[in-house]
């Protein structure tokens, strides 16, 4: 009689939790965990973990860095990561991205991202913030970001006067640029799609500037396939309804992307007043892929920044609903002796932080946890340059310049990068 009965309920209780819906989207766009979450997680976290430890120890096939896959298929050579790559003939939007952040103590802040892709563009963007004299920006973020290159084989060249240059992979970096640069015109709400208007240079004091920049690491760098967390990834995965379109776009947008905190110094003029040496704590990242298209994230905040121990952090969340993730959280902690630990969690939501546009909070708080290490950080925004990017230039990014302060009281500086898609989802 008991044995029937305690069928009778668990068949009844089986019944009503398959028929439970998924919680409503927040927003109507970010997915929240439903009644199979807990166990999706943990399937796509062993997946994820064993062929990252299975490609580490078993693999002899050289990965097609321009062809990856999700989760790193073969060996990828530094020699061959650090290269400057040719296109797939047969690819419309391949792109491979270099770009540097860098800040100090002293409230220098800098930014150079050089994008190239297809017909000699680069998507060029650059910010310096130089204490004492004010922001400065390239020329070409105020109308159009796509700019003319060189045909370079082994740089990231520009025929406005950028050059970016591996000298010794994962050792050794070169920026320099000779031209003109304008004063930054702050924080912008950009409502079309396009370039803007050509008089907006008129008023625009074109300003002679020189830069010659040495980047150098410190650390070993990060490869996002191979080791970025199972728990961040399958977290965010298993939040979304599966299907097999779902991974196979998951599988069409992945990128191969790595990064690598170090130092860049060096001088720069600016007007024809020269600042002899500057030293700040830097991020660079290179990117290489087949596909990307900018108007495929609807929104991302990207959080790279140092603290004064010599910590050094990156978190990210990004929205790219009509691809696969509404909401995928990453990023990684080198400590100060220089080890690696991947972002498990983050514990911030897009549709709470700067979901409206033009809307995005000076200030804020999260907390995140990489392996044995938890933060509480408070952010700061002291300074925001806002642009357009992309090849139909249908996003527009929100440069954040901040200071950083933990818990514990360990301060810190660094860029938020905030990206809004101009049409809407």
């Amino acid at each position: 009689m008991f044995l029937s009965l305690f069928l009778t309920c668990g068949a009844a209780f089986a019944i009503y939790y398959f028929l439970l819906p998924d919680p409503e989207k927040v927003l109507q766009v970010y997915s929240q965990p439903g009644k199979w979450y807990w166990l999706k997680f943990r399937l796509m976290r062993f997946a994820i973990a064993h062929k990252q430890s299975k490609t580490a120890k078993e693999t002899v096939k050289v990965d097609d860095l321009m062809n990856t896959e999700f989760g790193g298929g073969g060996i990828r050579s530094i020699k061959d990561l650090e290269s400057k790559h040719t296109f797939p003939a047969d690819k419309k939007s391949p792109a491979e991205a270099v770009f540097f952040d860098a800040s100090n103590k002293e409230g220098y802040y800098f930014t150079l991202g050089t994008a190239q892709r297809k017909d000699n563009i680069i998507n060029l963007f650059f910010i310096l913030r130089v204490p004492g004299k004010g922001t400065f920006m390239a020329p070409e973020m105020l109308t159009n970001t796509n700019v003319q290159s060189t045909t370079s084989s082994s740089e990231w060249a520009t025929k406005s006067g950028w050059k970016v240059k591996c000298i010794e992979p994962m050792k050794k970096w070169t920026i320099s640029y000779n031209g003109k640069i304008v004063r930054s015109t702050g924080k912008r709400v950009f409502t079309a799609v396009g370039p803007e208007a050509e008089d907006i240079l008129t008023g625009a004091e074109q300003i002679p500037a020189t830069i010659e920049f040495t980047w150098t690491n410190f650390g070993d760098h990060f490869d996002f396939d191979k080791n970025i967390s199972p728990t961040s990834i399958a977290h965010s995965l298993a939040k979304e309804p599966w299907s097999r379109e779902l991974f196979e776009k998951l599988k069409d947008s992945h990128q191969s992307h790595y990064e690598q905190f170090g130092f860049l110094e060096g001088s720069l003029t600016i007007g024809g007043e020269k600042i002899d040496y500057v030293r700040m704590t830097s991020m660079r990242d290179h990117t290489i892929t087949s596909y990307r298209n900018w108007s495929d994230l609807r929104r991302y905040i990207m959080m790279i920044y140092h603290l004064d121990d010599g910590t050094c952090i990156h978190t990210s969340l990004i929205s790219m609903p009509e691809t696969v993730f509404t909401q995928l959280e990453f990023g990684y902690v080198v400590t100060p002796d220089g080890k690696n630990y991947a972002v498990d969690r983050i514990h911030l939501n897009l549709a709470d932080v700067g979901e409206v546009k033009g809307e995005f909070p000076q200030y804020f708080n999260y907390t995140f946890e990489a392996g044995p290490l938890k933060y509480d950080v408070k952010v700061n925004i002291i300074d925001t340059v806002s642009f357009k990017i992309g090849e139909k230039l249908e996003t527009y990014v929100d440069e954040n310049m901040a200071t950083f302060e933990t818990r514990d009281g360990l301060k810190g500086r660094g860029f938020i990068e905030a990206e809004y898609r101009i049409t809407q989802y």
